[in-house]
């Protein structure tokens, strides 16, 4: 019996095609350090990889993992200044307008 052993691709660099920005295609070097794979991802899923393995390949998993990743940490940092900008927004109650645009205060009428 065969025991699995873990590989980890070694990405080396991430290519966004301007033509086709849901295109994106990853080199990831061989675990014997000799050739290097392109990974093709379409639309943040993986579509191809050059090895010559069954597919899919560690490569491909490596890949799509650090595509998940890279949109959660896009995604993130989205909410994070959304949320910066929203609170930068917020002003104390004694600094906004009252509600008929005049300088009094509220009163009751009698």
């Amino acid at each position: 019996m065969k025991t699995a052993t873990s590989k980890q691709a070694d990405i080396r660099f991430r290519v966004e095609l301007k033509s086709r920005p849901h295109i994106v295609v990853y080199q990831v070097r061989s675990s014997d350090d000799t050739q290097t794979y392109d990974v093709t991802v379409v639309s943040g899923k993986v579509n191809n990889c050059t090895c010559k393995s069954y597919k899919p390949c560690y490569h491909m998993h490596d890949v799509q993992a650090h595509e998940d990743a890279r949109r959660q940490a896009i995604a993130a940092q989205a909410m994070n200044e959304l949320a910066a900008e929203i609170k930068a927004a917020v002003r104390p109650i004694d600094e906004r307008g009252s509600l008929n645009h005049t300088q009094r205060g509220f009163q009751l009428m009698r």
